[in-house]
């Protein structure tokens, strides 16, 4: 009798990245190569692809979409920052949120092959027309995209807060480049942070510098992705050299405020209070530090007294996001004051320390004394 055989394993899904930028590029096969081999696969063309991955923000997607009349077998998922409008307007694709979980990429693919996706010939009418109902972020316009959409909290704390304010940094570049930093101050002893497209290196003494072959184009968009699992690592290093060719060398408070307010999107990083006071020590390095809008009014105000960033956004009449934003910069760069000491009730003298009350004289005292003044 034969072995019955086993089943086959299903055969990777094949994903094109049609329209997305580098870093999301590096960060996807990253995943790919470490964690995904046996579901995922990266196809080289839309003729062998199952799903096709694009970003809705990006200039020219609907050239990319109209790419896809003629791929009727491919399905789509897109991700935007505002998807809610993207899928009225394109009901078969599935559209993600971003910043882009990568984490649940996988499901999401597994989504998108279920649904059904009708057959489109080409011609002029199936190319995407932009809905000038929909509101877009611009090429140029970075505040929908660094600051983010967020509602503004009451001012009178109330209602549980919600999760979307809040953002963990240990999913992100700022969580992996602020453990570096403490371990380095730490110890004493140069760390590099490894497995990441460059290295970035992180050196204590005299002053804390990071020193890296990112530019600014690059670090922005990687700061601002959630990273996949046990991608970073953080590994002692005997020396650090800035003389290498092409690397850049950053105050590690320059870096560090960078990377926070990009990952920030104009949240708060996981367990600050939104209406505790706060105030900065020091203004921020505005030379080489990202501003927000109104950046340097809150800095303005915020070295001048203890204010919450809700007190703070009402009294400057700008959106809360802009100073969450501020906030978390401020945060990992280590601008904050220390939080004040409660103010202790005046200490009570022990009766042993106290002066004695002073005494009574007789009457026979002050005669003898004005008898002796008389003289």
């Amino acid at each position: 009798m034969s072995r019955p055989s086993p089943n086959p394993a299903p055969a990777p899904t094949a994903i094109f990245l049609l329209h997305i930028g580098s870093m999301d590029t590096r960060l996807i096969g990253l995943s790919v190569e470490r964690h995904w081999q046996r579901s995922i696969r990266l196809a080289q063309s839309l003729d062998e692809a199952d799903v096709a991955l694009i970003d809705h923000d990006r200039p020219g997607v609907d050239k990319a979409l109209a790419l896809l009349a003629s791929h009727p077998h491919v399905h789509v998922v897109g991700y935007a920052f505002r998807p809610e409008g993207l899928q009225a307007r394109h009901p078969n694709h599935l559209t993600l949120g971003k910043p882009l979980d990568i984490a649940i990429l996988p499901k999401a693919l597994g989504q998108a092959t279920t649904r059904s996706r009708p057959r489109l010939s080409v011609s002029p009418s199936n190319i995407a027309i932009p809905d000038a109902s929909t509101p877009r972020p611009r090429p140029g316009d970075d505040e929908p995209e660094l600051c983010g959409t967020q509602a503004d909290l009451p001012l009178v704390p109330g209602a549980a807060l919600p999760d979307r304010l809040f953002f963990a940094p240990e999913l992100y570049l700022v969580g992996h480049l602020a453990r570096a930093l403490d371990e380095a101050l730490r110890t004493g002893r140069p760390h590099v942070l490894s497995g990441l497209p460059r290295l970035i290196g992180v050196h204590p003494l005299p002053q804390p510098i990071c020193v890296t072959g990112f530019r600014d184009t690059q670090l922005r968009p990687f700061s601002m992705a959630q990273l996949p699992d046990a991608t970073a690592r953080i590994v002692n290093a005997l020396t650090i050299s800035g003389s290498t060719s092409g690397d850049t060398i950053h105050a590690a408070e320059d870096l560090l405020w960078n990377t926070a307010a990009w990952a920030s999107r104009g949240r708060l990083p996981a367990g600050i209070d939104p209406y505790r006071p706060r105030r900065l020590r020091a203004w921020p390095n505005f030379t080489r530090a990202w501003a927000a809008p109104h950046a340097l009014r809150i800095a303005a105000l915020w070295t001048r007294e203890w204010i919450s960033p809700v007190q703070l956004a009402s009294r400057l009449d700008i959106p809360q996001r802009y100073v969450f934003s501020v906030c978390a910069s401020a945060h990992f760069a280590g601008l904050f004051n220390p939080e004040p000491l409660a103010e202790m009730p005046p200490a009570i003298a022990p009766e042993a320390h106290r002066s004695p009350a002073p005494q009574r004289t007789s009457i026979l005292s002050r005669i003898l004394r004005k008898l002796l003044n008389a003289v």
